[in-house]
């Protein structure tokens, strides 16, 4: 969909300003009008837009700005999700609730809210854009929770089946709105060793099973798209405290999408092994900046990480982008200058391997 290498992105979220993140708190926590609340949302996106582009990003979000909350957004287009108040001291958030819970019927009760995003962010810019959403089983994996959603879906299953259909509705929405890049980001796919239980799950195949098809439901027969699935955090793989995506390769053959983008600061050799046979109809987003550490990657840093994928991955298949998004808030606290540098250093190492590799 480019023609240029090594297109320098983000993977969507920018960090959230102080001002920005107690003013949404305050709102899930007190209440209060929403529309002043989506007002003053709105007239942050000129900045947040700025930013990026000043940074020279190839292709940029909103930051995610327009959002409450990652997976609370789909609250605001169904119904049937309660805000699941939990505080957590860990926190950085002002009031730290969050969470949600399905508790009831999920039907569309303001579909296009993605690509109304999108229409919004593209009045300030002339870059092409990215827009990030949770997968159907991601969105199912966080919020069904046996004790409280099984009056509404007796299973996981159950919530992802009502889920596809929403889902592609927003995606072909915008695909009408001249979106390009469409980002699926998912936290649960692929992992099979349960961190908390301490134990591997049984019911790991049956769960990638469904992840994979419902994603293909998602997207099939949707042109004029580059689908990229986001893969937060490497998978951890067993209790020695091991991670990789080796273990991913045979989902991943079966996925109709055009990009994994993956966090590869610090590839291994499972690493370099599954990237060498992954489809060559599949781009590599290299996730080559660190993002939630505190410090700035050098330029010279970066593209020595891009260069150790470039062993294997052709250089017209590699994307660019930070190893995670700069997060909305919740669990880490990333300065929005420190963001800046680090992805203008992105954007000089990608010009860097430019000269290189032309």
């Amino acid at each position: 969909m480019t023609d240029k290498l090594f297109p320098a992105t983000v993977v969507g979220s920018m960090p959230r300003p102080t001002f920005f993140r107690e003013m949404v708190d305050r709102y899930l926590v007190e209440g209060g009008p929403e529309d002043e609340l989506e007002r003053l949302m709105d007239r942050s996106i000129p900045y947040v837009v700025a930013v990026q582009e000043a940074a020279g990003l190839d292709i940029i979000s909103d930051g995610e700005w327009r959002r409450k909350s990652y997976i609370g957004v789909v609250s605001d287009i169904v119904t049937g999700f309660e805000l699941q108040k939990t505080h957590l001291d860990y926190s950085h958030r002002h009031g730290a609730f969050v969470g949600y819970t399905v508790t009831g019927q999920v039907k569309p009760v303001n579909p296009g809210l993605f690509a109304r995003e999108a229409r919004f962010m593209k009045a300030y810019t002339d870059r092409e854009v990215r827009v990030a959403i949770p997968t159907a089983f991601q969105i199912a994996d966080i919020t069904w929770k046996a004790e409280r959603s099984v009056e509404a879906y007796p299973s996981m299953r159950d919530l992802v089946e009502v889920l596809v259909p929403v889902l592609r509705e927003e995606v072909i929405a915008l695909r009408n709105e001249g979106v390009r890049y469409v980002q699926f980001d998912d936290t649960s796919f692929g992992r099979f060793y349960d961190t908390v239980k301490g134990e591997f799950r049984a019911d790991f195949e049956e769960r990638q099973e469904l992840a994979v098809d419902s994603f293909n439901r998602i997207v099939e027969g949707i042109d004029g798209l580059h689908t990229s699935l986001h893969l937060c955090g490497k998978r951890p793989l067993g209790p020695g405290g091991e991670s990789g995506y080796a273990h991913l390769l045979p989902s991943l053959k079966e996925m109709n999408l055009d990009m994994v983008m993956f966090e590869l600061c610090d590839p291994d050799e499972n690493d370099m092994k599954m990237l060498s046979e992954l489809p060559e109809r599949i781009d590599v987003g290299v996730g080559c900046v660190k993002a939630k550490q505190n410090g700035i990657d050098s330029p010279e840093e970066i593209a020595s990480r891009v260069k150790k994928v470039l062993q294997v991955v052709e250089p017209k298949r590699v994307f660019m982008s930070p190893d995670c998004g700069f997060s909305p808030g919740t669990y880490w606290d990333v300065p929005l200058e420190e963001a800046y540098e680090k992805l203008r250093n992105e954007v000089v190492a990608a010009e860097m391997l430019r000269d290189e590799f032309a």
